[in-house]
């Protein structure tokens, strides 16, 4: 029985690689050599073909130059804009996992939606978001976003859809990016310190309020306040930890003490800036997800998880 190739791979075999490829090839070295996370979005025009329909060939062609370059305008420097052809454009994030490109596509579909264009005025996107792991191909890799791309179209456009993977290993980056809708808890996370292990599933309830604030576009103040209850929230574990290490006499209590302090000036810098317009919330959700939960509760805090279940062994004998 002949069988035919889906959407997307017949996008892929009849478009090739994309131009330039030899930076997304570089970018995909670092992925496999340093574990850096590479996300891919690929963005539609909803309803292009009525544009060429309505106004003429010309006009499309203005549409999608001022619509580059409204979108290079939006990217970092690191990252990378490429037309895919027809009304289609890929926009390579280096170093961005699912979570954080998921906020970013949302906001450039946002920008999109309220911009006048020249000649057709008013447009919108949809747009899919995949993020690469080290075993994939780019033909796996672009498909995966392209189906996230056509469920966007199918369920209304006008919208961002992901692809998630499913985790086989629990671990720091599988809590940040098994689902950028929700950081996850796992019972592997656990120290079995009963206080220290309430907090940490409460920060990971805070991160994800907060994500759910971003994603459904809730008022800057209610996103405020979340910002706020959050902050103190991290701030009081982190008192409540080292009031516990102290008293467990882990030999390391102060030096960790130290990094709290660090995290916690980094965590104000970031929110001053916050409401003085120069960050935005995805700033502050990517370093709640990355510093605080996966790099320091998830990776630093693991160094005394042995010290306090000794302790606690010791206690019950």
């Amino acid at each position: 029985m002949k069988t035919h190739p889906s959407p997307s791979e017949a996008r892929i075999k009849s478009r090739g690689l994309p131009p330039s490829f030899d930076y997304a090839g570089r970018q995909w070295s670092r992925l496999k050599r340093y574990a850096h996370p590479l996300c891919l979005l690929v963005l539609d025009i909803d309803f292009f073909k009525k544009v060429n329909d309505r106004y003429d060939r010309a006009a499309g062609d203005q549409l999608l130059v001022e619509l580059a370059a409204q979108i290079q305008s939006s990217l970092r420097v690191s990252d990378w804009l490429a037309r895919w052809g027809g009304e289609d454009f890929v926009v390579l994030c280096p170093n961005t996992d699912l979570s954080a490109a998921a906020v970013f596509a949302d906001r450039l579909r946002k920008t999109i939606a309220g911009m006048n264009f020249s000649v057709v005025k008013e447009i919108t996107v949809s747009i899919g978001v995949a993020e690469c792991t080290p075993a994939e191909t780019w033909e796996q890799w672009f498909q995966k976003a392209d189906v996230a791309l056509c469920r966007a179209k199918a369920s209304g456009r006008n919208q961002v859809q992901i692809v998630s993977e499913p985790q086989a290993q629990p671990g720091a980056a599988a809590a940040v990016s098994e689902n950028f809708v929700q950081l996850v808890w796992h019972s592997a996370y656990e120290c079995g310190h009963e206080v220290v292990d309430r907090e940490h599933k409460a920060l990971f309830v805070d991160a994800n309020d907060l994500l759910s604030a971003i994603l459904s576009g809730r008022p800057a103040d209610e996103v405020d306040a979340i910002v706020d209850n959050l902050v103190r929230d991290v701030v009081q574990h982190f008192q409540d930890e080292e009031s516990i290490l102290v008293a467990a006499g882990y030999p390391g209590a102060e030096s960790h003490a130290a990094l709290h302090r660090e995290l916690v000036n980094r965590a104000n810098a970031l929110i001053e800036r916050f409401r003085a317009g120069k960050a935005d919330v995805g700033e502050l959700f990517q370093f709640l997800a990355e510093d605080v939960v996966a790099k320091h509760m998830l990776g630093v805090d693991r160094n005394f998880f042995p010290y306090l279940r000794n302790q606690r062994r010791l206690a019950d004998r």
